[in-house]
């Protein structure tokens, strides 16, 4: 099925791929940050927000826990997509986050987009074009 006809799917056209994406995010970022991760945006020139996720060896030696955290990441984009303002997102995952219930995760990224929402909107409602 199209991706167009599922808007809460997370396909390659809504994912931050390159590095000359993610360096445009924390060139221009605008972030909030939380016990477990800091989230940071930057304007997009698309109709839809995408995601990046970083969650290096620092956090996690073990890839399967670092799996099992963008995995937590990439599902509460997928849920929240619909409200966020069309722009880059880049989570990036702290160290406290190893080792945390999936609950406590999925909570702490829950403000995070809350905020963040505000945020951007704020700063895209008070900035020139």
């Amino acid at each position: 099925m199209p991706e167009q006809l599922r808007p809460a799917a997370f396909g390659r056209r809504k994912k931050l791929l390159d590095s000359a994406q993610f360096r445009h995010v924390f060139e221009n970022r605008i972030s909030v940050y939380g016990q477990y991760f800091n989230l940071h945006a930057a304007r997009n020139s698309l109709a839809c927000p995408r995601l990046g996720v970083t969650v290096s060896r620092k956090v996690s030696t073990s890839a399967v826990e670092r799996n099992r955290i963008k995995r937590q990441v990439r599902e509460s984009f997928r849920r929240i997509q619909q409200s966020l303002p069309d722009m880059d997102y880049v989570v990036v995952s702290k160290p406290g986050c190893k080792g945390q219930e999936n609950n406590a995760l999925r909570q702490e990224l829950d403000a995070l987009w809350y905020n963040s929402e505000q945020k951007c909107r704020h700063r895209l409602e008070n900035s020139p074009v």
